[in-house]
């Protein structure tokens, strides 16, 4: 290595990787992830593949260190692990999900002839293949999309309508390529800098939002922490809290309620027991729906994470089974081996979840209402059934685990899914951030983390149909592909620095 690319060492990278972190919620400190990602590709050009895969893994790591601190809390809360071992597990999977930047650190700078715009070009193209395969590789885990970093910029969150988070992460990583290389003095760079902006605010241009429907909604937030959620003997007190807070607000309505509770927020099962769906819709007027998040039965004497709608008589008018589950959270992979090593799952007790294997789509009492319980959210291609789009998301969760930056980082992620689908979202947590979120991803209103309440609203109004939800990924990967070929065939695109 010669010269300034000298100063470009691995902890380097990895300070970068921490720095470029702060562009997600939170802290949403976009322009420093975009400098931080230039200074990764200012200094892969001169590099060998191998040099070059190090690189842009210490840079990952670092960044996943960062963004991922939530991981720490949500190990604290389970008695018979040790309190070491969620650092461990933050530790092993910012590795793991750094090896995604050094593949596709490696594989630019192999494809690469010299330019910095056809690094800036083959940097971003795999970067969304890489980006792509996280979300379903070992079960998946897609958090914190490059392109989450743009929620705090309306005109460029929109583009998610057409290209996707997926699309706008690619996006991202040419605009800081093409940064890196205007620092090398590539006049086209700063051009195609330019084009690219553009390009994003006018795939953004979808139109306003819809007006509000006149269908009134009430998120319950109970302030019920991990702590105490499962604790021996607490179901019936939680269970008083969230119907107190349900009591019908005094105005004069023009239509009856949907009430939405978060996931889980009934701990005991709710289908084989009519007593207590009784006591659960203990404060509805006729004509108002409960959508709670609760426990249900499954197969073998296991337990389903669910969401049940009931109307109120108390009668289940509607049900949906997870079926993403969480490893660790829901069910034990590999269990005779973790078993033997002490660990176990994040939730109290012995029996595991079953996944579901029914439509994301509820229909229910004239309503479409589509379910993704809390980690599907961020599972772009699976949270809505395309063969019966719904009038909304509902997105129960339970946050209480993911300390501070987890909720953020969560409620952001849910409101992409807002832009790509153009369907508003209702998110419910037990202790924040409840929010209902209009399809164009801006917030219309919400609850604060660790404050009890109810938030009344209106439900939003969903748009027509996004171009990304009926082509989904598909966008954004032939742009990919097409991207690299044409520069990959036509080298006299770019021009040689060294």
């Amino acid at each position: 290595m010669r010269g300034s690319y000298a100063n470009f060492r691995s902890p380097m990278m990895l300070v970068l990787g921490g720095l470029s972190a702060t562009g997600f919620a939170p802290w949403s400190a976009w322009p420093i992830t975009l400098i931080g990602m230039a200074g990764l590709m200012y200094g892969l050009l001169s590099l060998t593949p191998g040099l070059a895969f190090r690189r842009g893994w210490c840079f990952g790591f670092g960044l996943g260190l960062i963004s991922l601190t939530w991981l720490v809390d949500a190990f604290a809360f389970q008695d018979r692990m040790p309190p070491t071992i969620g650092w461990l597990a933050l530790i092993l999977l910012a590795g793991y999900t750094a090896i995604y930047w050094g593949i596709v650190s490696s594989i630019a700078v192999r494809l690469n002839n010299g330019s910095p715009l056809l690094l800036a070009v083959t940097f971003a193209a795999t970067f969304v293949f890489a980006e792509w395969s996280r979300g379903f590789i070992l079960s998946g885990f897609p958090w914190n999309p490059l392109g989450a970093i743009w929620i705090p910029v309306q005109p460029v969150l929109s583009a998610a309508a057409v290209i996707g988070a997926l699309g706008l992460s690619g996006a991202t990583a040419f605009a800081a390529g093409l940064g890196a290389a205007l620092l090398r003095g590539s006049a086209v760079s700063g051009i195609a800098l330019v084009a690219i902006v553009i390009a994003l605010i006018s795939a953004g241009s979808v139109g306003r939002v819809p007006v509000d429907t006149d269908q009134p909604i009430s998120i319950v937030q109970a302030n019920i922490g991990q702590d105490e959620k499962w604790r021996p003997g607490a179901a019936s007190h939680q269970i008083d809290r969230y119907v107190a807070l349900t009591a019908a607000p005094d105005q004069r309505l023009p239509l009856p309620r949907m009430v939405f509770w978060p996931e889980a927020a009934v701990t005991l099962p709710v289908d084989s027991d009519f007593t207590l769906r009784r006591q659960l819709v203990e404060n509805l007027k006729p004509g108002e729906l409960l959508v709670t998040g609760a426990i249900g039965h499954g197969e073998a004497g296991n337990m389903t994470n669910s969401v049940f709608v009931l109307d109120a008589t108390g009668g289940v008018v509607g049900r949906y089974d997870k079926r993403h589950l969480v490893p660790f959270g829901e069910y034990l992979p590999l269990p005779g081996l973790f078993a033997r090593l002490g660990l176990s799952r994040l939730v109290p007790g012995s029996t595991g979840f079953q996944a579901g294997d029914g439509s994301a789509t509820v229909l229910t009492a004239g309503h479409r209402l589509g379910v993704a319980i809390c980690y599907e959210i961020i599972f772009a291609s699976g949270v809505i059934n395309g063969n019966s789009r719904p009038q909304f998301l509902f997105n129960p969760s339970n946050d209480a685990w993911f300390g501070e930056n987890g909720p953020p980082q969560h409620l952001a992620q849910a409101r992409l899914r807002a832009v790509e689908q153009g369907l508003p979202v209702i998110r419910a947590t037990p202790t924040g951030i409840s929010a209902v979120v209009r399809a164009d991803g801006s917030v219309a209103a919400s609850l604060p983390t660790h404050k009890p309440g109810r938030l009344d609203a209106m439900l939003p109004s969903a748009r027509s149909s996004t171009p990304y939800s009926r082509w989904g990924d598909r966008i954004p990967l032939i742009m990919a592909l097409l991207t690299m070929m044409l520069f990959l065939v036509k080298p006299g695109l770019t021009t040689r620095h060294r």
